[in-house]
């Protein structure tokens, strides 16, 4: 079995380094990176992460990615696990990215991921330590929500807590300079959803911005993304409120969602509430 993995890896990589064209070598080698990161969290082998690490240090086009993928299965093995050691190697990894955006990617994936141990745990110092890591995170929409997320965690046990942590995820996003329209619809139907779990009125406000900021978009996909997400959370609200009116106009909402793949997840989202 052994033999049979490694034949299979280096089989790969010849197919790889048989591509003459640099950026099309490299994307094949980022690929490689991505299988091996996805059979890790499969398989729980640790070969396959330290065979990723070794084929990253090959890519050229953006490598910044491929440390991406085996930082995001390194976090998913932790919460598997439910051991939290093992992220000391993801943070490790985050020094080798490059760009803001991808470390805020990485970032946020081990703070969701000490935060969930820490919960399963029950031990405050890695819900603490996790909650110490947003601070790292370099943009603010990822930062953002990794306090929503940390908050979902606690809105059952510890709701004062919860608010606490909701609030300050909502001055980041209110705070926030030029984050496109899709990004913050996104946070305000998270926000609401959090808010009406912990019986806020204000998620009422949250949908309502969110619906006016989808009214500007004018890219088909995008748009019928957004609105399924609207949806999604009108419901979920409206089931948790017990609101016929809110869940009318999730129905009315969902009529505009114009690409199939999206409407017929708006249906199915109708229909659950049925």
């Amino acid at each position: 079995m052994a033999e049979d993995k490694k034949n299979k890896l280096l089989s790969m990589l010849a197919s790889a380094a048989e591509i003459g064209e640099p950026m099309e070598r490299s994307r094949k080698y980022r690929n490689i990176v991505g299988i091996l990161a996805q059979e890790a969290v499969r398989s729980g082998d640790a070969w396959y992460l330290e065979e990723a690490l070794k084929t990253a240090g090959i890519v050229t086009d953006d490598p910044s990615k491929a440390y991406v993928d085996i930082i995001r299965a390194i976090a998913k093995i932790g919460i598997n696990k439910k051991d939290e050691k093992i992220l000391g190697d993801a943070l490790e990894i985050t020094g080798k990215i490059d760009n803001s955006l991808d470390l805020s990617v990485a970032l946020h994936e081990i703070v969701i991921a000490f935060a969930k141990i820490g919960f399963d745990k029950k031990d405050e110092k890695i819900l603490s330590y996790s909650l110490d890591l947003t601070g790292k995170i370099p943009l603010d929409t990822y930062r953002s929500s990794a306090l929503r997320n940390i908050a979902g965690l606690q809105a059952g046990t510890n709701p004062k807590r919860a608010l606490e942590l909701l609030e300050s995820a909502i001055q980041i996003i209110e705070k926030s300079k030029g984050v496109e329209p899709v990004y913050l619809i996104s946070a305000f139907c998270d926000i609401a959803f959090l808010l009406a779990r912990l019986n806020d009125e204000r998620s009422y406000g949250f949908i309502k911005r969110a619906i006016a900021l989808a009214g500007d978009i004018a890219d088909d996909f995008e748009k019928s993304a957004v609105l399924l997400k609207i949806v999604e959370t009108e419901v979920a609200v409206g089931e948790r409120k017990h609101d016929e009116e809110l869940l009318k106009e999730a129905v009315v909402i969902s009529e505009g969602i114009t690409r199939e793949y999206y409407k017929t997840l708006a249906l199915d989202a109708i229909k659950r509430k049925d």
